[in-house]
């Protein structure tokens, strides 16, 4: 069976998503590859925490909101209450964690240059086999994806998804696919607005980081309007979430 299988093209903007919710995928993720090492950058109330299973999970939030148990199925739990850039500054993740993390997810703020930053920050302290995940990279229509959150919830007031915002983040995916040919970059139709699976990495690329200004630059004048993300959607196959859950050791899609 080919690694491609499962996938479809999407001509345009779809109404929804259809495949497991992105809280599930994450949490299937966590327990099917019986991770050890967790690590989260925007935590907030802890919904998608609390539901990983890990032995030590470390959570990094400016401005914790919790109202969920995030020591649920792990054995030790770190919170760290600072923005991202801070924490990868200040931080010995690896040390905190007993290791090089297996499953990240980075949900903080969502313009794609404080992304790239997670990102190859992120990616700096992991193992070529750790599974770095982004959200909200599939919006649903322009206004959504709009830089400016209140603009965007004016723009979206209208719209089927009032008070939606996934920001400009899209743009990390046709960025990685530039930069970062190596790395293998799968979109995943997880509900609401989309999952990105990154595997094969390399800590000791220094790329994006090197390059850092220049490359914001460059994607910060690439458009954001509906003409780019349908260009975005129809450059970058989606793979079913189904296809990924329901692969025994999911070896047709990550490394193991």
């Amino acid at each position: 069976m080919d690694a491609s299988a499962g996938r479809q093209e999407i001509p345009g903007f779809p109404k929804q998503h259809e495949g497991a919710h992105y809280m599930e995928v994450l949490a299937h993720l966590s327990r099917q590859r019986a991770i050890k090492r967790y690590l989260e950058i925007g935590v907030f109330r802890g919904t998608a925490f609390s539901q990983i299973a890990a032995d030590v999970a470390i959570g990094v939030d400016p401005h914790f909101r919790i109202d969920q148990n995030l020591a649920a199925n792990k054995k030790s739990v770190r919170l760290f209450q600072m923005g991202s850039d801070a924490f990868f500054r200040d931080v010995d993740a690896v040390a905190e964690l007993g290791g090089h993390p297996d499953l990240c997810f980075l949900d903080g703020m969502h313009l794609f240059e404080y992304l790239l930053r997670d990102f190859y920050k992120t990616e700096r302290i992991s193992s070529r086999n750790t599974v770095i995940c982004l959200h909200d990279c599939l919006p649903l229509n322009a206004e959504m994806a709009h830089r400016n959150e209140a603009v965007s919830y004016e723009l979206g007031s209208s719209t089927p998804y009032a008070q939606w915002w996934t920001g400009d983040v899209w743009k990390i995916v046709p960025l990685l696919m530039k930069y970062r040919p190596d790395l293998r970059v799968m979109l995943l139709d997880a509900p609401p607005t989309g999952l990105v699976c990154i595997t094969n990495l390399d800590p000791d690329n220094t790329v994006l980081e090197k390059n850092y200004l220049d490359i914001v630059r460059e994607f910060y004048l690439m458009p954001n309007d509906e003409s780019a993300i349908l260009n975005h959607y129809r450059s970058a196959p989606i793979i079913r979430t189904g296809d990924v859950l329901n692969d025994f050791n999911q070896s047709l899609f990550f490394n193991t």
